[in-house]
């Protein structure tokens, strides 16, 4: 039987339902509905490896600056503002995307910062857009990224919008060791939150969802609804 090294989430509820944690190496997909927790889930994975030690690196293909990431981290118990530029770095890449162009450059600039911050996880957000970007060239792109993460030994968590009509962007999702599922649903006009996992490789994991509650602890997930 072939033992299969798992890294903490930090998300407590979390690590029960897919065997003590995710695969590494692996890319796992987190995707789900506005409001539904994704920031939250990648920051909390971030602070969870800052608290062992480990550096952790968090891409924006494009976004806003990184110092509003973090006034919205630091309003969360678990983040100690000490992790910041020690143990976790954001990096902005979309002067890069845009200066490069192609997939090589753009995979090469997000292995430089790999070589540079040394991290054991590993955050991007809104990969899908490079989609518009690459055009032809993003299918290659990404099984390049997969295999980029396997030869550095890293655990990466893609965060990604839910889709009109699809709950999550094929592509991505066809690359991917693991796929996460967040839903904010209205129920009764008032708003369920929930988490589902809806693949993990070598992984026998929990079926179905349960529950999820966000405050200033951070996600806890329940069992049930």
């Amino acid at each position: 039987m072939n033992f299969i090294e798992r890294m903490p989430t930090g998300i407590p509820g979390l690590d029960d339902m897919i065997e003590g944690g995710l695969p590494i190496p692996s890319l796992i997909l987190v995707a789900g509905d506005a409001g539904a927790g994704k920031t939250t889930f990648c920051t909390q994975f971030l602070c969870k490896g800052a608290d062992r030690g480990e550096h952790g690196l968090y891409l924006l293909t494009f976004g806003g600056p990184p110092d509003l990431l973090f006034n919205f981290a630091s309003s969360y118990e678990f983040v100690k503002r000490t992790y910041f530029e020690k143990e976790i770095y954001y990096v902005e890449l979309e002067g890069i995307i845009e200066k490069a162009g192609r997939s090589n450059e753009i995979l090469e600039a997000v292995e430089m910062q790999i070589d540079l911050v040394k991290p054991a996880r590993i955050v991007m957000e809104n990969l899908s857009v490079l989609e518009d970007v690459l055009k032809d060239e993003y299918w290659h792109f990404l099984i390049k990224l997969s295999h980029l993460i396997k030869k550095k030994g890293l655990v990466a968590l893609v965060a990604e919008d839910a889709l009109p009509g699809a709950p999550y962007p094929i592509p991505i999702a066809q690359v991917a060791d693991g796929i996460i599922l967040l839903h904010n649903v209205e129920i009764n006009l008032t708003r369920m939150r929930s988490i589902e996992i809806l693949k993990m490789c070598g992984t026998s994991h929990h079926s179905g969802k349960r529950a999820v509650d966000i405050s200033v602890k951070g996600i806890v997930i329940y069992p049930g609804l």
